[in-house]
């Protein structure tokens, strides 16, 4: 390798790391943000409990509300069951409820669903008002808002007026514009491929 080609190298870090180090210098306020993580990719929720571990290796404590699915176990709550972290109040590291009525096309009726999404709604507004929680996950959040079970108005005013420390961490697909506009960070995964539809099974320890 030339030394013209290492100098021009050692240039370009050079800038990069200049333009970073401005980026930090500008980005100095400390409080708690909105992420949305949408699209129709896989790996949404995934990301999200990847931050909530995140929180917690920090000694944060988090709630957790799961919309929609919650009959069966996924390794990430199975795991914080096995580490004692997950409960209900202000007791647990990381207070937890889901919705448990299966996946969406599990529907028991849109009555029932309301019902029980009224519910998980009311466990997700407590926590958003719980200064102790530094993070909250409101998991496939997006279907609700989507099957009309709640009111965007009412999900809006509760983010907004939660405590200025806490983060909310929103997931789902088909993310309603006042979500997208709210949200101070926001990933769309794109579906490029998926195994499932080449006939691979989902499989715990990768897909749930």
């Amino acid at each position: 390798m030339d030394e013209s080609f290492k100098l021009a190298h050692a240039q370009r870090m050079q800038r990069k790391k200049a333009t970073v180090a401005a980026a930090m210098e500008r980005s100095q306020t400390l409080q708690g943000i909105v992420v949305l993580l949408t699209g129709n990719g896989k790996g949404k929720t995934t990301s999200a409990f990847g931050t909530l571990y995140r929180a917690l290796g920090h000694g944060h404590r988090a709630g957790v509300v799961q919309f929609i699915s919650g009959t069966h176990c996924t390794g990430e709550v199975t795991f914080l069951q096995h580490m004692g972290l997950l409960g209900q109040g202000r007791q647990a590291q990381v207070d937890y409820h889901a919705m448990a009525t299966g996946f969406s096309w599990d529907s028991q009726g849109w009555s029932a669903d309301k019902a029980a999404a009224e519910l998980a709604w009311s466990q997700a507004r407590r926590m958003l008002a719980d200064a102790s929680l530094q993070l909250v996950l409101l998991d496939e959040l997006t279907f609700m808002l989507q099957y009309g079970y709640l009111a965007v108005a009412e999900l809006l005013q509760a983010i907004k007026g939660r405590p200025a420390s806490q983060t909310v961490i929103i997931t789902g697909r088909a993310a309603a514009p006042e979500l997208l506009a709210l949200a101070d960070t926001v990933s769309e995964i794109a579906d490029t491929r998926h195994a499932f539809r080449a006939g691979v099974k989902a499989q715990p320890g990768v897909d749930f």
